[in-house]
């Protein structure tokens, strides 16, 4: 089953700045195949139902190995059974709406 997910972990307590984590749960991603977003929130991910969760469960193990006791992680999931639509497909949907007025 493909899904769409926007995925955000946050390691508490420690050294304050994310940005190496956040690369390194990017290449974990990226190395499992997916499509990935990073935007300023979180990432938006679509694949397999499977292969993403597998891919998040990386970052989390990652991470705790990097010396991260303790991660935050919220997930929103979209699943269709008659499929999804790609990111770029909606976000252009709404951009042509824009382009036209929103009437």
């Amino acid at each position: 089953m493909q899904i769409q997910v926007e995925f955000s972990i946050v390691p508490i307590g420690g050294d304050p700045h994310l940005a190496r984590d956040i690369a390194r749960c990017q290449q974990i991603l990226l190395e499992h195949g997916l499509h990935v977003e990073l935007h300023a929130m979180g990432t938006n991910i679509e694949g397999d139902w499977d292969t993403v969760m597998t891919a998040i469960r990386a970052c989390h193990q990652t991470l705790h190995q990097a010396g991260r006791p303790r991660l935050y992680g919220v997930l929103k999931i979209v699943s269709a059974g008659d499929g999804e639509k790609p990111f770029e497909e909606k976000v252009n949907r709404v951009q042509q709406f824009m382009v036209a007025g929103a009437d």
